[in-house]
């Protein structure tokens, strides 16, 4: 590799943020550059665009790579949240297409793919597995180590994501109204999100999820206030993420039966801050896929997904 010459440009891109990275042959990142969320579903075309123009800018300064339109770059993977549909496939490499395009970057091969499907590739190379990433939202994909990929869930917060660290927020949130309501039967729940938003009463909560502060993350981050209040006994945050769990193992097992793979040996990649920050969740979910699949490896992955993403892209021709 030359000094205008990179192998690869790795971009993972989500509804919190986006990470790219510089890459030479051998894995070493050369630069790294971060920005905001990328999911043109939660952002918008111009959102994503900026968000990605500004994290590849900043991988290049990192880089001590000023002259961006002077680099070939060879290999590009952009893994991205929001690629669900044929819709969505054509109208992010359109993003994509005019990012490039102002930056003015030249890249040999390029790809444009789901950001778990990316890692997923990256993680299994040609072998069978499955991928669960349930961190603020949820999505299983599932290869059959015969180029057969499926995938389950990831249909986005408003009707989807299930098990997902927005899904268990928002139901607690509703536990709260209901307690007040006398719908529901008191929970801790009450108190501790009014202490995690600085709010006084029920009311503010009520007024603050109609507002323009509401945000799907801070409903996300409430999962790790259902754990708090579930290890102080509190019965309903309990059920929540009893909930979760039957909605994380409906996931798995979906992508289970239509990879067709429950009689084979692979591996099971469990991935997100759900998994990171509740061990109840993970260890239910482990226990109970290994019930059913019994030639399952399961295995917690810390990395951070850029690194399979990575690995995705050293493998493209």
């Amino acid at each position: 590799m030359n000094k205008n010459s990179i192998e690869l440009l790795g971009v993972d891109g989500g509804g919190t943020k986006t990470r790219a990275v510089l890459v030479k042959a051998d894995g070493t990142i050369l630069g790294e550059g971060l920005a905001g969320a990328s999911n043109y579903h939660v952002v918008g075309a111009e959102g994503a665009e900026k968000a990605l123009t500004d994290a590849v800018l900043a991988a290049f300064k990192d880089a001590k790579m000023d002259e961006v339109q002077a680099v070939n770059i060879e290999k590009a993977v952009f893994a991205l949240a929001g690629i669900d549909t044929v819709n969505d496939k054509s109208e992010v490499e359109g993003i994509v297409q005019r990012v490039i395009k102002a930056l003015s970057i030249k890249i040999g091969n390029l790809l444009v793919e789901n950001d778990c499907l990316s890692a997923l590739l990256g993680a299994i190379h040609n072998k069978a597995g499955v991928l669960l990433i349930a961190g603020t939202g949820s999505i299983v994909f599932a290869h059959d180590g015969n180029n057969r990929i499926v995938r389950s869930g990831g249909w986005g917060h408003r009707i989807g994501d299930e098990g997902s660290g927005y899904w268990i927020g928002k139901q607690a949130i509703q536990s709260v109204l209901k307690m007040v309501d006398g719908r529901g039967e008191d929970t801790l729940l009450s108190k501790l999100i009014l202490e995690k938003f600085n709010f006084t009463k029920v009311e503010e909560l009520y007024n603050w999820t109609y507002s323009d502060c509401y945000s799907v993350d801070d409903v996300g981050a409430l999962a790790a206030v259902v754990d708090e209040a579930f290890q102080l006994g509190d019965t309903v945050s309990k059920r929540i993420l009893d909930a979760a769990v039957d909605e994380l193992l409906l996931l798995i097992e979906t992508a289970i039966e239509k990879a067709d793979i429950r009689q084979n040996e692979f591996d099971m990649i469990i991935q997100g801050g759900v998994f990171h920050n509740n061990r109840y969740i993970k260890n239910q979910v482990s226990q109970r896929i290994r019930q059913s699949t019994t030639k399952v490896k399961i295995r917690t992955s810390t990395e951070e997904p850029i690194r399979n993403i990575i690995k995705r892209g050293l493998q493209l021709i």
